[in-house]
């Protein structure tokens, strides 16, 4: 059975604006956040979801609840951004510097070394490696698409999680800059792949 689904990102937070790392941290949405997520939903206005999912992560949760209204949604943990553990809540700078190492996690600013940060094996303090992150979208969208009723799915999650589902489902480059907040992307699936419809601006930007 053919499926549509809508992945839309959650709208801005003060971690955004400040460049902190959010992950699992329960970041809400800011004022200009609410306010994208309420012109989002006027952009899907005449779309209709046969069933909502979103990250129990407040900020995409009242992003969903800003587009679908009263209409229930269904909270997946699996669905949350990449979850870098300890250096959540910081501002994170990469750095090629050995005297970098070991990692000073006492600042607000932390300096980790890029060949760390960059090996998916890594597993940072209380968080997850990068490989354990795709797996884990990975089969949360599988499921999602496989197990669910209706046609027109919406999602709601974060920037790590929408990169990682078009670099695993499609043959889409990701742009510099990542997804926009309170942005979607449309992907239809088969039942056997998934394809990129109405190719988004941000998603076309070049490198």
């Amino acid at each position: 059975m053919k499926k549509i689904i809508y992945i839309f990102r959650h709208g801005e937070t003060d971690s955004n604006i400040e460049h902190r790392m959010q992950g699992w941290l329960d970041v809400p949405l800011n004022s200009n956040g609410v306010a994208q997520a309420r012109a989002l939903a006027q952009k899907l206005m005449d779309v209709r979801f046969d069933v909502v999912y979103s990250s129990p992560s407040s900020r995409a949760l009242d992003t969903a609840r800003a587009v679908v209204g009263d209409q229930q949604i269904i909270t997946n943990g699996d669905l949350r951004e990449w979850n870098m553990g300890d250096f959540c809540g910081h501002i994170v700078r990469l750095t090629d510097s050995p005297a970098d190492t070991p990692i000073d996690m006492s600042g607000d600013v932390i300096y980790a070394p890029f060949a760390l940060l960059s090996n998916d094996d890594y597993v940072p303090p209380n968080g997850e490696s990068y490989n354990m992150f795709i797996a884990r979208v990975r089969k949360a969208i599988l499921d999602i698409v496989k197990n669910s009723d209706g046609n027109t799915i919406a999602i709601a999650t974060h920037t790590g999680v929408a990169k990682n589902i078009i670099k695993q489902f499609t043959d889409i480059k990701w742009p510099r800059g990542g997804m926009p907040n309170a942005e979607y992307l449309k992907l239809k699936y088969d039942g056997e792949k998934f394809t990129l419809i109405d190719m988004p601006d941000w998603l076309s930007s070049p490198f």
